[in-house]
Parts: C-alpha cells; sequence; structure tokens
C-alpha cells in the first residue's frame, strides 16, 4: 500500500433512512431505483455519526481502504475504483499532475446504525467533485454513483429529499432543508440480530404481484410529500412515513422475506399503542432497528419508555448533504 500522496481530498458525508422505502433496482451494477422513494440524511445529536472518505493521488500502485480492511482493486462492476478510474483523467488534468500516479481511498465509517453505504458513495462524490474542479452534469453523476449504492442521493443532498425514478433513469430533489426538523428526534432502537442483505430485498420484492401497485403507491407518496414540505409539516411526513413502512413490510413478508423480528414488532406494537397518547411515529427499513420519531420536548420520556426493549439506542437529527473538510489544494 503506497502512502506518497501528491493530492488529496477529504469529504465528510452523513448515512441516510428513508421515509417511503425503496425495494427493487434495475440490476446489480447500475442500481437504478425501480421506483420513487425518498429520505433523509442524519447525524447523532450525542455522538459522532458519519463517513469519512478521502481520495487520493498517490505514486505507485492504487490502493483501497476501508475501515482498515483492504479493498482489492479492480474496475468491473460495482467497485469505487471504476468512478474513480472514469474521472481520472479530468481530476488529473485539474491538479495539473504531469507524472505517472494512481488514485486511491480511505474510507472510515463511525457510528453509523444503518445507510453507511450511501455516505460512503456521498463522501467518494463528493472528493471527486472537487478534485475535478466541478461536475457538469450532476444527475449523470449520481447515477454513477449508484453503482456504489442506489440511494446515494438522500446523502449527497442531505435534509429530506425525493428521488424519482423508474428504472431506466433517477434523480434526486431536496424538498427541506435540516433546520425544519430542529423540534424532532429520531431515536434509533437498535437490535443486536443480523440484518437481511439489501440485494435479497430488492430481488424478491419485484416478485410480488403487488408490485405495479407500490410503484404507483410511491409515486403518489411522493407528491404529496412535496406538498407537506412545502407547508413545513413535519408531522404529516413523518405520519406518511409510518403508513409507508407498514406498506413496504407487508409486500416484503408476502415474498418471504421477513425483515422484522418477533422483539422489533413488540416495540412498534408499544409505539402504535403510545401515540394514543403522546405524538411519535416509527420508521423500519430493511436493518435492524427500529426509528421512533417524536418531538423534541417529548425525547427523554419517549428514549426511557422504549429503552429496556432494545438492545441500545441513539438521538440522532436531520443532516447536511456531503462536503469536504480538508484538501491539499485550493
Amino acid at each position: 500500500m503506497s502512502e506518497d500522496i501528491i493530492h488529496y481530498s477529504d469529504s465528510r458525508a452523513y448515512p441516510t433512512i428513508g421515509v417511503i422505502l425503496l425495494g427493487g433496482i434495475s440490476d446489480k451494477t447500475k442500481r437504478i431505483p425501480m421506483h420513487t422513494s425518498a429520505g433523509f440524511a442524519y447525524r447523532g445529536l450525542e455522538k459522532d455519526i458519519w463517513v469519512d472518505t478521502k481520495v487520493m493521488v498517490n505514486r505507485g500502485k492504487p490502493f483501497g481502504d476501508l475501515n482498515g480492511e483492504e479493498v482489492q482493486y479492480s474496475d468491473t462492476r460495482r467497485s469505487p475504483f471504476v468512478i474513480l478510474n472514469h474521472y481520472r483523467e479530468k481530476i488529473f488534468n485539474h491538479l495539473n499532475v504531469k507524472e505517472e500516479a494512481a488514485l486511491s481511498f480511505r474510507s472510515t465509517n463511525v457510528g453509523i446504525l444503518s445507510g453507511s453505504s450511501d455516505a460512503g458513495a456521498a463522501a467518494m462524490g463528493s472528493c471527486i467533485e472537487g478534485m475535478a474542479g466541478g461536475i457538469e452534469d450532476n444527475e449523470k453523476f449520481e447515477n454513477e454513483l449508484r453503482s456504489i449504492s442506489e440511494s446515494v442521493g438522500r446523502s449527497l443532498k442531505g435534509g429530506l429529499t425525493v428521488t424519482w425514478a423508474d428504472g431506466k433513469s433517477a434523480r434526486t430533489e431536496r424538498i427541506l432543508d435540516p433546520d425544519a426538523f430542529r423540534d424532532y428526534v429520531i431515536i434509533g432502537c437498535s437490535f443486536d440480530i443480523q440484518r437481511k442483505p439489501s440485494d435479497r430485498i430488492h430481488e424478491n420484492a419485484v416478485t410480488s404481484p403487488d408490485y405495479p401497485k407500490r410503484i404507483e403507491s410511491t409515486a403518489n407518496k411522493a407528491r404529496e410529500l412535496v406538498q407537506l414540505a412545502e407547508n413545513r409539516d413535519i408531522k404529516g411526513i413523518f405520519e406518511l412515513s409510518h403508513i409507508d413502512t407498514r406498506e413496504y413490510h407487508r409486500l416484503n413478508e408476502s415474498v418471504g422475506v421477513r425483515i422484522i423480528t418477533p422483539e422489533m414488532r413488540n416495540l412498534m406494537d408499544m409505539v402504535d399503542e403510545d401515540r394514543k397518547e403522546t405524538w411519535m411515529t416509527y420508521i423500519v427499513t430493511g436493518g435492524s432497528n427500529v426509528f421512533v420519531i417524536t418531538e423534541r420536548k417529548n425525547m427523554k420520556e419517549v428514549a426511557a419508555r422504549y429503552r429496556n426493549h432494545c438492545d441500545s439506542q441513539t438521538l440522532l437529527t436531520v443532516a447536511e448533504g456531503a462536503k469536504i473538510i480538508s484538501s491539499s489544494y485550493p
């Protein structure tokens, strides 16, 4: 592994949580979503949660490092080296690199509950954009980054976003800034279980006879979400996500993919009962977390209520998009 660095860019991006949940992608390489979805980037209220990625121009051979583990070089399929190599000439021209050199990366996840691949892809994209002196076609660039993670746009843009998609093309639009969520908190209730592989979820969802209805439903919800965002109706946004969580898991369970464990279901049932008295909702994506959303003023009370019904808790809030935190060039 060569450390003879000529130039570098270091970017930070935040992981994501779905609001209108995604199930189904075009293929395992391009990973274009088959239907419209939505989500937000998140950060920790009391602990560090992010992905830091450094892209480097170095003498010698290209190398990759993910959380201290070597990433073997590959120029095929979903390898990060594919997109690095694609922008190699543009980066070298912008940085005036004349000698023989390689593009390498090092990425570190910190405290992430779910959505790490979105943040990793976004942080790498941010580095590439900075080192290349800008990107001409942002939509095309986002779709290139989807080969690393299909929901990368959420982390790239931050705040609340909608990804409009039809299996052939996709673009992400930020519809609400993080500050709009300042009076609300997401309580990440985590369970020590093995999460289902995302590819299994994507592959099975599309086999449901109800999948065309899911495509129509997500498009309708997205249009409703835009209206709720325009009205800054935060409770309405999370009520919509509560409904979508139920629909998403019904569809997955109908094709044999059961994500929600009995322990997770027990907590969800408690929230459904308690929300009759105190406003709260939940989101359950494809991982091992029940995300309970409530007003900040009720945060301590609600967190205490569920503390002994999960394996750990993390307080979260909505985060900004990916950004460069240091570099070797102006």
